[in-house]
């Protein structure tokens, strides 16, 4: 490599490192913190989501009087009744409630006729946490009576209950622990490209809006270096900056996997070497795109602060595909291995989910992510070149 090049990467490099704030939001918060920060929320919802299943279950009842046979058989699973007066619509707004059941006063004569008997369940279908799990329990069980009362009814008559059940459905689940890992963890795509696009973006912003608002980029270009050799210098800089928080980011989620709680989940996610060595060789690619396109952004702007708002505007870029991929269920086609981005994000569900990656997907993702990120390259080091954008007011 040129020793012209290698000196200015060496200098922003060290610059950038000796820039404690800067460290702090592209690497520690991206590449740690994120990782570590999901694996705690999971561990928090699942335990309490799970203490919430395995607990006591209290039902808020108003009308017990009405249905003692329904009231005898709650007991029989161990629910503690509560009974309940007043409005209660007002309760599960002002979320004293999690659910209340109203059983009218109609409910025995109905239900001693053979007649259709209600029971009135207010509940928030929009309600989080461990809330749906109390309401789902709720539902469950007064399904649970309603079926065991009818078909009662039917064997005091002499009729089978099958004959209820025209269609026996069998099923056949041919999901994997891996393939319902990859479903809790369709996020990672999108964390690790962003983790690499924010690794490379203040180092992009600084080494050009940055010296351009400091006044020391004329004092720079008066050094006996080529124009060309000084932003190549500086986008490496910044690609390496890209690389080692996307590898970073890969390792440390590597580390925290296993403080997940998969395995209570039936679920399972396999990052061993050579899936790890997939992932870094599709997204390293990525670092030249992201970084070409922040110098390019930042080239054009005229201050710090305004590169900073139009670089993070580009974060969306990757969360498009992300997005796309959580919501919309996709058959890989050899021409998406060959789109920038979509590819990348295709390949790490497939590792997510157990499936062999072929070659020639890595292939294309690898070639195709270099030819968009070497022509954005080009267009950066092509303007770097123009007197009238870099010292514009």
């Amino acid at each position: 490599m040129n020793n012209q090049i290698m000196t200015v990467m060496k200098k922003e490099i060290k610059d950038n490192v000796r820039d404690r704030k800067t460290l702090m939001s592209s690497i520690f918060m991206g590449a740690i913190f994120m990782p570590i920060m999901f694996v705690v929320l999971i561990n928090f919802v699942v335990n309490m989501q799970k203490d919430k299943a395995e607990s006591q279950l209290e039902m808020a009842i108003s009308g017990v009087e009405n249905a003692q046979s329904f009231i005898s058989f709650l007991k029989t699973k161990d629910v503690k009744i509560k009974e309940f007066n007043g409005d209660a619509t007002q309760a599960i707004k002002d979320k004293d409630e999690e659910a209340v059941i109203i059983i009218p006063k109609g409910f025995s004569e109905n239900f001693s006729s053979g007649i259709p008997a209600k029971i009135e369940v207010y509940y928030d279908a929009t309600a989080k946490g461990s809330t749906n799990v109390t309401q789902q329990r709720i539902k469950a069980l007064i399904n649970e009576y309603s079926t065991s009362i009818g078909m009662t009814r039917l064997q005091l008559r002499g009729i089978s209950p099958l004959l209820l059940k025209a269609i026996v459905v069998e099923k056949h689940d041919v999901s994997t622990t891996q393939s319902k890992g990859a479903m809790m963890l369709g996020f990672l795509p999108y964390a690790l490209i962003l983790g690499l696009f924010m690794g490379s973006m203040y180092l992009a912003i600084d080494t050009m809006a940055g010296e351009k608002e400091r006044n020391s980029l004329e004092a720079l270009l008066l050094n006996p270096v080529k124009r060309s050799h000084l932003l190549i210098g500086k986008l490496f800089a910044t690609i390496s900056f890209g690389l080692m928080t996307m590898v970073l980011t890969i390792v440390t989620f590597k580390l925290v996997m296993p403080f997940m709680p998969l395995e209570k989940m039936g679920m399972s996610v396999d990052l061993g070497f050579k899936n790890v060595s997939i992932l870094i060789l599709v997204l390293a690619p990525l670092a030249i795109m992201a970084a070409s396109l922040q110098t390019i952004i930042a080239t054009f702007s005229k201050s710090f602060k305004e590169a900073q708002t139009y670089v993070n505007l580009l974060m969306f870029v990757p969360m498009i595909p992300s997005m796309a991929l959580m919501f919309v269920p996709v058959k890989e086609k050899l021409w998406m291995m060959a789109t920038p981005i979509l590819s990348q994000n295709l390949i790490i569900n497939q590792i997510m989910r157990g499936e062999e990656v072929a070659a020639i997907s890595i292939i294309l993702a690898i070639i195709s992510a270099l030819i968009v990120g070497l022509l954005l390259a080009l267009v950066a080091i092509k303007l770097y070149n123009r007197e009238s954008l870099l010292f514009s007011d």
